[in-house]
Order: C-alpha cells, then structure tokens, then sequence
C-alpha cells in the first residue's frame, strides 16, 4: 500500500475491539514517529504507552471532567458542529483501546510545536500501517498527565492516541474531502 493509499484510508475511530496488541507493534509505531524532521533535529518528542487499565480508567475520568467543563460552555455552532459528529464528554475509546500513546514535547525546543505536530503525523500513519485505528485526542488541560505518568514539567502533553483494532465498520464514501483547486493557487 502507498502512502496515499494510507492517507486516503485513514479515519478517526472512537470504538476499539478489547483484542491485545503487542509492545513490539508499538515500539515499531514509535520508531517510525522518530524519523519525522524536526527544527534544528532536537527531535523534542517522548511518548508514554499505556496499556495498565486502573492507569487508563483514571485516564479517562480525568479527561471526562475536563471534557465536561469545556462541553458546558460551547455554544452556537461549534456546539452544533460537536453534535453533528456525535461527540460528547464521554471518552469510552480511552478504556476501550489497548494502548493509550501519550505524546509529550520539550517545550523549551526551538520549533518544539510544529516538529511534534509532524512526529504525530508520522505515528498516525504508521498506526494505519499496522492495520491498527486511532483517533487524534487533545483534552483541555493536558497537564494532570505529566503527574498521572510520572513525566517531568520539562514536557508539554500534546495529545492522546488510542490504538487498537477497529470495532466500527469504517465507510470510506462518507469523508467529504475540499477539491484540489479549493487548496492550492499556482504562481509562475
């Protein structure tokens, strides 16, 4: 399969089958997110894989009260834009997965940002690779997970990636995607 094939492939899934998935798949996930470019090469990335379910639980209700909180004060049509895709405070997808990988930046790195942005993409791609669904989860406030994972202040909580085998059939025909000439402009 080609990389566009991978990309065009690629859905976010929010229900997973309780299937195990070994740590050699995620260390060849993770080995593959380090080979994304990053500014100046200080690759200011590091990833904590959780598959402890008491630490996922935990995980999961904290991220629910914040999603709460935030769901609480949306309004017009941000809060539609939510209810369209069914969305809601409630995360089952962080119990539901077999691996939870947390990605953390140095965030005293130059371009730590955009070169973590790039390493996610990698780690997405690979993911789908393997065959594996996932789903890109930034919760409000992410750094209760620097205490909750034992990672120095140092680090920035980036995002949430569960991993595991999909439990929803996927319908490719459904992703409405802009048309080529609604994202580019050529200057010659």
């Amino acid at each position: 399969m080609t990389i566009v094939e991978l990309m065009k492939k690629r859905r976010s899934i929010r229900s997973y089958k309780i299937s195990p998935i070994s740590r050699q798949v995620i260390n060849r996930i993770i080995e593959a997110a380090s080979y994304a470019p990053s500014g100046l090469n200080r690759q200011p990335w590091f990833f904590v894989a959780v598959s402890n379910l008491d630490l996922k639980e935990r995980i999961r209700q904290e991220c629910e009260k914040r999603e709460q909180k935030f769901y609480d004060h949306v309004k017009g049509s941000f809060k539609e834009s939510l209810s369209s895709f069914n969305l809601s405070p409630v995360k089952s997808f962080l119990t539901e997965a077999p691996y939870l990988i947390v990605a953390f930046a140095k965030k005293n790195e130059p371009y730590w940002n955009e070169s973590m942005w790039i390493c996610i993409g990698y780690t997405i791609l690979k993911i789908q690779e393997e065959r594996l669904a996932s789903l890109t989860y930034t919760p409000p406030q992410m750094s209760f997970l620097n205490e909750m994972l034992g990672i120095s202040k140092k680090y920035k909580a980036v995002a949430i990636l569960p991993v595991g085998y999909p439990n929803e059939k996927v319908d490719l025909s459904k992703r409405k995607r802009k048309l080529i000439d609604q994202l580019v402009r050529f200057i010659e």
